[in-house]
């Protein structure tokens, strides 16, 4: 199961020490980072990295990437993606509008293309592998916004 805490507060040394504490206590657990990842997705700053080198994507091109890898060993059928990646949910029949942002993606990876598979007739699948990682920053703490409301 995997959830999230927002710690409502100002004080951001009062979050860390409870973030802390989680941890301290078991609730909270670091991921063990592989080192040997191609491709690593970090959703936190929106970055992904080919061999620690930046890839600059577009913002539907990054959101496809982090879907496809945020979901491994699945096939994601084009319509799926669409609803999940671009918002659209009636039959719009768009569906090659995918195809043509996995080719731009699979370019801007060069020879880590392969990460993402085609499933003929179906959608696309990333297997999961030590060539892909999506990371998420361990100490992220959120605090919520006083100013709003």
């Amino acid at each position: 199961m995997r959830f999230s805490i927002t710690i409502d507060t100002d004080d951001e040394e009062v979050a860390v020490r409870l973030l802390g504490a989680l941890k301290d206590a078991g609730l909270v657990q670091t991921a063990a980072v592989v080192e040997d990842a191609e491709v690593r997705i970090l959703p936190d700053t929106r970055q992904v990295l080919l061999r620690d080198e930046p890839v600059e994507l577009t913002r539907l091109e990054f959101e496809l990437l982090h879907h496809l890898c945020g979901h491994p060993d699945r096939v994601h059928r084009r319509r799926e993606l669409l609803a999940a990646v671009w918002g659209v949910n009636d039959n719009y029949g768009g569906a090659r509008t995918v195809d043509v942002h996995v080719r731009r993606v699979r370019q801007k990876l060069g020879d880590a293309a392969d990460v993402i598979q085609t499933v003929r007739g179906v959608g696309y699948l990333v297997a999961s592998s030590g060539r892909v990682r999506v990371e998420r920053s361990p100490n992220v703490v959120q605090l919520a916004d006083r100013r709003a409301g």
